[in-house]
């Protein structure tokens, strides 16, 4: 049941973000209450800017006016409103780690994220609407879905989304993959009680299994089933085949 005491929150997101999931987690684990605003990509930037003096989402509006944008910043407020469950770890020396891996969440994965589901919408556009199927945009879908080439290579311009660094993203991405798993095996992350890291590196990675060409490379390890357990439903596919196949690691070998 949700608390009355955060019952004027309004979260303003852009659907099918990993940022925006991340803190939609948090308030749910913490039972709060609040209002969803949902903004078209692109059109976000301006919102943004104008309501929170940065163009990011997500943003969250409080019962006194205070504004607080990014996701991590978001969940020490969050923290604050709802002590129970804590998102941080009590040990100082585990929460350092937590918070190291939270970063490189915000910082690495989620930037990573952005880049090559933007570019697989670059050659699969019709796919941009499933990531909205469940918001309440301004508009008609129907109609949102007509700017969607427009608004894929915006977006593409915004987040440095280009065939160089795409290729590279998912060279990398094994590395990064090992990365998760080290601390999945260390007890950073993947635990019973979730805190900010599993947070933030679980919508990072639940973005990317929305993503066909992308999805076995994740689901193959620790990381996959973590991005699962953590966010058990997550809006939007894009089918096997966006991508070229020889940018995906072991495709050249049957492994993709």
């Amino acid at each position: 049941m949700l608390v009355a005491v955060a019952d004027r929150l309004k979260l303003f997101v852009v659907p099918g973000s990993h940022a925006c999931a991340t803190v939609e987690r948090a308030l749910e684990l913490k039972s709060l209450a609040y209002e969803r605003v949902d903004l078209l990509p692109v059109v976000h930037v301006l919102h943004q800017q104008l309501r929170f003096g940065k163009r990011t989402v997500p943003g969250l509006l409080l019962e006194d006016g205070s504004k607080v944008v990014g996701s991590r910043a978001i969940l020490r407020v969050l923290d604050g409103l709802e002590p129970e469950p804590p998102l941080l770890p009590a040990d100082p020396v585990l929460r350092a780690k937590v918070e190291a891996a939270e970063a490189w969440g915000d910082e690495v994965l989620q930037p990573l994220g952005r880049r090559i589901i933007w570019a697989a919408f670059a050659r699969d556009p019709a796919a941009l609407p499933s990531y909205a199927a469940e918001a309440k945009l301004p508009l008609p879908l129907s109609l949102a879905a007509r700017s969607a080439p427009v608004v894929i290579r915006l977006e593409q311009a915004l987040n440095g989304s280009n065939d160089e660094t795409v290729r590279a993203d998912l060279a990398a991405l094994p590395a990064h993959l090992d990365r998760v798993d080290g601390w999945i095996a260390d007890g950073v992350i993947g635990g019973e009680q979730l805190n900010v890291a599993d947070l933030q590196i679980g919508a990072g990675l639940r973005l990317l299994t929305t993503i066909g060409d992308v999805v076995p490379l994740v689901d193959a390890r620790s990381a996959g089933e973590l991005a699962r357990r953590v966010f058990p439903r997550y809006p939007g596919s894009i089918p096997a085949g966006a991508l070229p196949a020889e940018w995906i690691p072991g495709a050249e070998v049957g492994l993709a």
